[in-house]
């Protein structure tokens, strides 16, 4: 309420000295330093918001004041002018282009994001992209408006409109479409200060066009557009770091809103800086040029960047399925792809009619070498072990650890029942070698069992089973051996 006051009491005293100084020499000063006084207290209000805010709303801040700042040059050098009675032609660029510009800093804050993983040169180009838009637009307003007298002045009052109500939607766009956050409130705050600019631009040129009587009375309804800049920005408090970020919309529909947004805006760029004529064909295509290579650049990152998440994707899936799949320390398939690969194996043998054999061994006396050495010492004795048993496996068999020292060999398309052994005694003889580890010499031997399948069990969970009872059954016959599965096992 004391800020409103204070807004109140501004155009209060504008509006007296403009009623006892009139339009002369002294009432134009007073208006002229008067309205250079309150775009500079727009300026000093964002500033300070700025000191407010962080990151994200730091940038809007920022933005507001360097749009105000633009205006701010115009105004001072209207009061120089009109200080030192200069005159200033009427295709005059200079000042006035100035206001036209104002929408730069402010359609560059549409671009902002609370997703802080968008880099400093992706930023650059969407500003990159709208200064030109803007930039093009505006000028092209300015050179319309040389033209003040001419009969189709609505034309120029529509353009300007419809400039202005494209940044209206497009802010109100962002605000009812963000996440409640940081952003969602500034964009309402922006959506307020491009409503209040919108209609003061439209009344005021309406009024110059068809009501020149009141024309230099109603053009100081313009000290608003600073007054509501500087109240929007000094009622401003960062939201609580706490506040929980919901988004409203989701990412895809997001990026979606954004592309189509740019794709339009290159669009019209691109018929609007062929129209131009005269002295503003350079300009036009320049400000063009600026936005198609910006925006071809643009293009470019995000592609690069949606294949690297692409790729980044594939790499993740790959590796979660590994992970899920195989063994972390030996890199052998675990339980889980064993239990698939033998189920595979045993159908294709029922098919065919070959002699599939499971060996089920573990290591004899791991646990004393753990205990001894330490675990990180048995973890590579079983990675060691693991390489060179596989070795002496071929590529069509399956060599699996299914936990602590215990291992599978699944070996399919045999001969015959007796070659298994002959498998099993040559994986004896390659874990019997000695592995120097850390500076130890460690020697192991271990128990196998034997299941055959179709003499045996018929399904996976039965061979297993015979298997694992025939290695036990070494263990009890002293270790170090080979044994098949017999009925009198269990």
């Amino acid at each position: 309420m004391q800020v409103i006051g204070g807004v109140v009491c501004i155009l209060v005293l504008q509006r007296i000295g403009f009623l006892f100084l009139g339009t002369g020499p002294g009432g134009r000063l007073f208006l002229d330093v008067f309205i250079v006084l309150a775009s500079s207290l727009a300026i000093g209000s964002c500033f300070a918001a700025a000191m407010r805010g962080r990151g994200v709303s730091r940038i809007f801040w920022l933005l507001f004041a360097s749009s105000f700042a633009m205006q701010l040059i115009a105004d001072a050098s209207w009061a120089y002018f009109h200080y030192f009675h200069v005159a200033v032609p009427d295709g005059a660029i200079f000042p006035s282009l100035f206001y036209r510009l104002y929408a730069g800093p402010i359609a560059i804050a549409l671009f902002l994001s609370d997703d802080s993983s968008s880099s400093k040169f992706e930023s650059f180009l969407d500003g990159s992209i709208v200064v030109g838009l803007v930039g093009l637009t505006m000028y092209q307003v300015q050179m319309a408006e040389h033209a003040a007298q001419d009969s189709r002045i609505w034309q120029l009052i529509t353009a300007t409109a419809l400039v202005n109500a494209i940044l209206v939607l497009a802010a109100a766009a962002r605000y009812f479409l963000s996440p409640r956050g940081t952003l969602h409130g500034l964009f309402k705050r922006q959506t307020i200060y491009l409503l209040t600019y919108s209609s003061v631009a439209f009344l005021t040129s309406t009024v110059d066009a068809y009501f020149p009587a009141i024309d230099d009375s109603f053009d100081l309804i313009w000290i608003v557009i600073y007054l509501a800049g500087a109240v929007l920005a000094l009622t401003w408090e960062p939201p609580a770091e706490e506040q929980a970020i919901t988004r409203r919309i989701s990412r895809r529909a997001a990026l979606l809103c954004f592309n189509l947004t740019l794709a339009a805006m290159v669009l019209g760029s691109a018929i609007l800086g062929f129209r131009v004529i005269d002295s503003t064909r350079i300009v036009g295509l320049l400000a063009t040029s600026v936005v198609l290579f910006s925006y071809a650049v643009r293009c470019s990152l995000m592609q690069d960047n949606q294949e690297k998440y692409l790729t980044a994707l594939h790499e993740s899936r790959a590796q979660l399925q590994h992970q899920a799949l195989y063994d972390e320390l030996t890199g052998l398939p675990n339980r889980r792809l064993f239990a698939e690969r033998l189920s595979q194996t045993l159908a294709m043998a029922q098919r065919e009619g070959h002699v599939v054999a499971l060996l089920y061994f573990d290591f004899d006396g791991f646990k004393p070498i753990n205990d001894r050495h330490g675990h990180s010492v048995g973890d590579l004795l079983l990675k060691h072990a693991a390489a060179h048993m596989l070795t002496r496996v071929r590529k069509s068999d399956t060599l699996a650890r299914m936990g602590g020292d215990e291992f599978t060999l699944l070996v399919s398309h045999l001969p015959d029942k007796e070659h298994a052994a002959l498998v099993a005694r040559e994986l004896l003889r390659t874990i019997s070698e000695p592995f120097d580890i850390e500076g130890h010499s460690i020697a192991i031997t271990a128990s196998i069992g034997i299941g055959v399948f179709p003499e045996g069990a018929t399904d996976s969970a039965g061979l297993i089973h015979q298997a694992d009872s025939a290695m036990y059954a070494v263990k009890r016959d002293g270790k170090d051996g080979v044994r098949y599965y017999t009925p009198d096992l269990g």
